[in-house]
């Protein structure tokens, strides 16, 4: 089923506040729009970012999706079928204070701020590479690795939060593993849960360190349904066909990393029924410790592990 939703007027910039635009059934696929970071509206490289989406006009976001049998308190389990490119081309950019290299306000320096720049990203008809030119006429190229930088569900107590923000309702996150074939968990903190999408990224390395990945708009497909209970659960799991993890959110980043290693060790002790001590044993030995990015208003840190170590 399509829903394009693909209006402008359609989007939305925070999770929480909405009245659903749309409801499924529990566990059916639907298909939406997502455009890019900067609305669609950044298409070449005199473009200028800040004027075109300004702040808080970034992260479009379709939503909210309510889901039909969701209540407070469940734990939603929201699968992403498939990522189809939009267009053959996504956009990056670097602008003055802002990515990991740059002083902020919560992190002020003294140095000359960077200049704003803008790429234009070309997909090859392989679907395999993305090419760009620099302003010495040299060619970049990045592998196409689709995924979704923001996925989740209107915050607890009435919350709104912009859709730059990562936290324990989801959002934000820029974690590379939210690709096609992954499963997301987050607890629903209203009835029908109110997903959340947006931010689509044809490439991003680990960090989002100059502050975009390569942006692109999907026609993406997605379902959601109430996973089993689970007491264990807190913030929000990841998985795909080879691994689990938790995600964390905060700054600074090592307690990101905290929270999200602390919940693996809970959630591997759950899965196998180990006590909390061996399950804290083998998840230092066998899991990967990756970062979402280091730039938005909370940093975000995913802790995983291969199933196949939890098979014995």
């Amino acid at each position: 089923m399509v829903r394009p939703l693909n209006d402008g007027h359609d989007f939305v910039f925070q999770l929480g506040g909405h009245a659903p635009r749309l409801s499924v059934r529990a566990g059916e696929q639907f298909t939406v729009f997502t455009e890019d970071c900067f609305s669609g509206k950044l298409t070449s490289v005199d473009g200028k970012p800040r004027e075109v989406a300004p702040y808080p006009k970034v992260n479009p976001l379709v939503g909210p999706i309510a889901v039909e049998g969701i209540r407070a308190g469940d734990i939603m389990a929201i699968r992403l079928h498939r990522l189809e490119p939009a267009r053959d081309w996504g956009v990056a950019t670097i602008s003055p204070n802002f990515g990991f290299l740059s002083g902020t306000r919560a992190s002020p320096n003294l140095q000359q701020e960077q200049d704003e720049r803008v790429w234009i990203w070309r997909l090859s008809p392989d679907r395999t590479q993305l090419t760009t030119r620099t302003s010495s006429g040299r060619t970049l190229r990045a592998g196409y690795r689709p995924f979704h930088g923001t996925l989740g569900v209107a915050p607890a107590h009435g919350e709104v939060r912009l859709g730059v923000v990562p936290g324990d309702f989801g959002g934000n996150f820029d974690i590379p593993d939210l690709r096609e074939g992954a499963t997301l968990y987050l607890r629903a903190n209203v009835d029908g849960g109110h997903i959340y999408i947006g931010d689509g990224h044809y490439a991003q390395g680990d960090g989002e360190i100059a502050g975009t990945a390569v942006e692109g708009a999907f026609f993406t497909t997605l379902s959601a349904e109430k996973a089993v209970p689970d007491e264990s659960f807190d913030w929000p799991r990841l998985e795909t066909e080879s691994h689990i993890g938790v995600i964390g959110c905060a700054r600074p980043l090592d307690d990101a990393a905290r929270i999200a290693v602390a919940g693996l060790v809970r959630w591997v002790a759950q899965r196998t029924g180990m006590d909390t001590m061996d399950a804290h044993q083998l998840v230092s030995q066998t899991c990967s410790l990756r970062i979402g990015n280091v730039v938005n208003p909370a940093f975000t840190a995913l802790c995983s592990v291969p199933k196949a170590v939890l098979s014995h």
